[in-house]
């Protein structure tokens, strides 16, 4: 007998991936670049199910929606970077445009969740920087929701009269630093001039991202060093509150930049190092990027609501 099929969706700010999965292994992928109105979003990742049942030949049973934005039941609360500014029941919308049940969650508790076998014996905190920052909460295997939010650690605020941040506060840690905001530092230092590598760069390319903070400071240019060990540091400053607030068996950092050799990754351990408080023990781990562990955890959760 074949293992049943569920859907999986990834609904990024700068992709929209789809899958079909059964026995936790994906059967077929589509990937299309998001468009930009919300129904056109719609439409790509109704479009990308049906080219996924084509090649599988049969229906999923549920899908999981795996959504960049802060979630609630069926209803997404705010994700700016996919052009939704209020609450959205966007279940009900892709309920009715794939012909079954969904189920909607935040893209790194989705990830999360098929993360969550690694570590089953007690209680870990996922950290992830990206475009953005995002976080989830994993208790002995099973994800931690809340409301729908719990673990959202982008918006956790750390200075109240911090930038404007997306969600509506103010010196949120996705505000303050993200992939976004070392590259917006970035061409700030390249058109002030205070940067002659990055100038450079920038006349190069026409435009930069949080990678070229990295390469100017390792090619010894200290404007770009001390903006990198700035963010850094606020980054560590987040680690702190996380833990504070948890006090988790570890922090599992998701990403690129956080990896054990970026040096926005090393900057960052060596800032936790320093302002760890004395009575925790609490590790920095981190893993791989992979886009399969949104999709899988996506699936994972569709076949958790429906059995």
């Amino acid at each position: 007998m074949l293992d049943p099929v569920y859907g999986a969706v990834d609904w990024g700010g700068t992709w929209i991936r789809v899958a079909l999965v059964a026995g936790g292994e994906i059967l077929h992928r589509e990937r299309v670049p998001r468009p930009a109105a919300l129904a056109e979003q719609y439409h790509a990742i109704a479009g990308g199910m049906l080219r996924c049942r084509t090649a599988v030949g049969m229906p999923p049973r549920a899908t999981g929606i795996a959504v960049a934005g802060i979630v609630q039941g069926s209803a997404v609360m705010t994700a700016i970077n996919l052009g939704i500014f209020s609450r959205t029941d966007v279940g009900a919308t892709l309920t009715a445009a794939l012909g079954c049940e969904v189920y909607v969650v935040n893209d790194i508790q989705s990830a999360a969740t098929s993360l969550a076998a690694r570590w089953g014996d007690d209680l870990t905190a996922v950290l992830s920087m990206g475009t953005g920052v995002g976080g989830a909460l994993i208790d002995r295997g099973r994800l931690v929701l809340g409301s729908g939010a719990a673990g959202d650690f982008g918006h956790m605020v750390l200075s109240l009269d911090g930038p404007q941040c997306p969600c509506g506060g103010r010196g949120c840690l996705e505000s303050l630093v993200s992939g976004k905001v070392l590259a917006e530092r970035a061409e700030q230092l390249a058109r002030s001039g205070q940067s002659p590598f990055l100038a450079g760069r920038l006349l190069e390319r026409g435009s930069l991202h949080a990678g070229d903070l990295q390469d100017a400071t390792l090619a010894g240019d200290e404007p770009a060093a001390a903006a990198l060990r700035e963010s850094a540091s606020l980054f560590a400053t987040g680690i702190r509150s996380v833990v504070a607030a948890v006090d988790p068996a570890r922090v599992v950092l998701v990403g690129a930049l956080l990896s054990d050799d970026a040096p926005f990754g090393d900057l960052v351990r060596g800032r936790w190092a320093a302002i760890r408080p004395a009575w925790s023990s609490t590790p920095l781990v981190h893993v791989l990027e992979d886009e399969d562990a949104t999709l899988l955890g996506a699936a994972r959760l569709a076949e958790h609501a429906v059995s």
